[in-house]
């Protein structure tokens, strides 16, 4: 090999390099929620964000923190890990509020382009109705405040107004849940990277539009059940099937060692690319340099 050529293949092989950090969670991520820790004050899952702004809890009953259900893939200094600690606990009637951070868009006065993550397992009331998602404001026992997609009795998932999955999935296996939402366009979810509901594009700034706050595992009606929340997850817009099919899902059959217990690591670069990557980068650009001016 002459020198020429040795210098191409280290420059081609630096870029390659840095462009190897291409993951499987697409960009426009406004918040990221893992429970990876105990918070010793209060005996509960901690609600920091690793993006966006902390998470509140209605209840000191809610976020009961399990240690043992996740582990760490991947490193901080590395591309970036899934999660590092364990589940909050959902309790019924109890609720999570999320400051999402993304701004009005879609040709409304509120977010009508949106995508929401859950990780969850549901471990009460199997054969009951359980709220994911409400909108507006949270208000029990009014008649008002209805939530926004469910799971209803035979594991099928989606809302009265835009219609319910084919498809039934075990609610009391971890599943991840995605909807994505283009109000006019489309409303969309997974599960586990399936597309389980393709329906119709709701009214621009209408019910399914959001406000600065969305509020998760909660319903009117006392229709959410208990369950464990490993992951929270939201994005300034909605993400394709192709994008939700490479963040992958949960295995299906959970009920033996020989199964993998863990999803699809939600990989993310890292925002800036270690020093190492940087310098050999930067060789490889200067010794392109070098090659074409001796050309």
């Amino acid at each position: 090999m002459n020198k020429k050529t040795m210098m191409l293949t280290m420059c081609m092989v630096a870029v390659a390099n840095v462009a190897s950090a291409v993951v499987n969670v697409p960009s426009g991520v406004t918040g990221l929620w893992r429970f990876e820790s105990l918070d010793n004050n209060t005996g509960r899952a901690t609600m920091g964000a690793t993006i966006g702004t902390d998470l509140s809890n209605s209840n000191v009953n809610n976020g009961g923190y399990l240690p043992d259900v996740s582990i760490q893939i991947g490193t901080e200094s590395t591309p970036f890990l899934y999660q590092d600690g364990g589940t909050a606990q959902t309790r019924s009637h109890d609720w999570f509020t999320a400051t999402h951070g993304i701004s009005p868009n879609g040709g409304g006065s509120y977010v009508n382009e949106y995508t929401l993550l859950w990780d969850f397992r549901q471990t009460s009331g199997l054969t009951s109705w359980n709220s994911f998602l409400q909108t507006g404001t949270p208000v029990v026992d009014t008649g008002a405040s209805d939530g926004d997609l469910f799971t209803n009795p035979t594991g099928q998932i989606g809302i009265g107004a835009v219609g319910y999955s084919a498809e039934s999935y075990d609610v009391s296996n971890w599943n991840r849940v995605v909807l994505s939402v283009d109000n006019g366009n489309f409303f969309r979810v997974y599960v586990n990277g399936e597309l389980f509901l393709d329906g119709a594009g709701q009214p621009v700034d209408g019910r399914f539009s959001l406000d600065p706050q969305v509020h998760i595992m909660i319903d009117n009606n006392w229709e959410d059940q208990w369950g464990n929340l490993g992951t929270f997850m939201t994005w300034d817009h909605a993400l394709t099937t192709s994008q939700v099919a490479g963040m992958g899902g949960w295995e299906e059959d959970q009920s033996t060692a020989t199964g993998n217990p863990f999803p699809t690591p939600l990989i993310m670069a890292d925002p800036i690319p270690e020093p190492s990557s940087m310098i050999l980068f930067g060789l490889g650009l200067t010794s392109l340099f070098a090659v074409r001016r001796r050309s």
